[in-house]
């Protein structure tokens, strides 16, 4: 695909994450992104990388899948320029570069591999432009299905960022094989976050945390009981620490198979968001914050105004 636009395109980015695979078609008009469609499929890319090191061939199936579907519907809408990158399990499994070539023979879709640093630099990106580029501090945080983000930054200069292997899918299958989850699990599993959490410097002045990812926007559905996802009212919704704190306790007394019935939970996420949703409450516990606002915006408009140097 051609890669000098005109003041007049449509373009898109794909998210290729541990857990889920997400699009964007956006058009570039002027130097301005203006969103025209989005989309979120739970693929499961990085299901047993924790445990055996590689991607499984069934879950190479599921990512060429979803990405071919998702260059069908770039396709239709006229898509002119691609740029999908590929994150933590990517960068960790240890077959990452056959499926990238899988990708590129069947697809002719070249994947990037980006690092921790760009993922952290992408999300805050995506954040500060939403939030008009605030003079006040942000600390926006990214759990992900195999790594968590912790990006400081004012005004689009980030002069601190963090990259941990903290992750929903990662946590969940290292420490909760028991279903429901019991005691001693949940322990080991809390005293592993927090251990890295503890890495995390403490901002030095008073800041505002954004939570970006589909852990994040799970939550802020939860609270709302909403029956479908709805990026309007999740979107800038302020999640607090207390309500997370008692959705917790809810997921962990629950199977899964039960927690697929609770309104606003996607059941694709039953498995992974007691996990999830611990790495953010502990990190707003050790980091003194007592609500989080919740952005539907991450890495794949980040990775837009990073490649075309956009603005929303």
């Amino acid at each position: 695909m051609k890669s000098d636009l005109t003041l007049s395109e449509r373009v898109a980015s794909i998210d290729i994450g541990t857990n889920t695979i997400l699009l964007l078609i956006a058009e570039l008009r002027g130097g301005r992104l203006s969103p025209l469609f989005e989309m979120e499929t739970i693929a499961r890319l990085g299901e047993g990388v924790q445990k055996n090191g590689v991607l499984s061939s069934e879950a190479m199936n599921r990512g060429l899948e979803t990405l071919a579907g998702y260059l069908d519907r770039c396709a239709s809408m006229g898509v002119e320029e691609v740029f999908a990158v590929g994150t933590s399990a990517l960068r960790e499994a240890k077959n990452s570069l056959d499926f990238l070539h899988r990708v590129k023979e069947q697809l002719g879709l070249t994947i990037e591999i980006i690092s921790g640093e760009e993922e952290a630099l992408s999300s805050f990106l995506a954040v500060d432009r939403d939030l008009g580029r605030m003079k006040e501090p942000i600390l926006v945080v990214d759990v992900g299905g195999g790594s968590t983000e912790f990006i400081l930054g004012k005004d689009s200069h980030v002069p601190d960022s963090l990259s941990l292997p903290l992750g929903a899918v990662r946590f969940t299958e290292q420490f909760l094989s028991s279903d429901p989850v019991r005691e001693e699990e949940w322990d080991m599993m809390e005293d592993a976050i927090r251990q890295e959490i503890s890495h995390v410097p403490r901002p030095g002045e008073p800041v505002s945390m954004v939570a970006v990812g589909g852990t994040a926007t799970t939550l802020a559905s939860v609270e709302l009981g909403l029956k479908e996802f709805i990026a309007g009212k999740i979107h800038h919704f302020r999640l607090t620490k207390e309500a997370l704190r008692d959705q917790l306790f809810l997921y962990r007394s629950k199977t899964i198979e039960e927690r697929k019935e609770i309104p606003g939970l996607p059941p694709a996420r039953a498995y992974v968001i007691l996990a999830g949703g611990t790495i953010l409450y502990l990190a707003m516990k050790a980091l003194e914050y007592p609500s989080v606002l919740v952005s539907c915006h991450g890495v794949r408009y980040g990775i837009l105004y990073r490649k075309l140097k956009a603005n929303p």
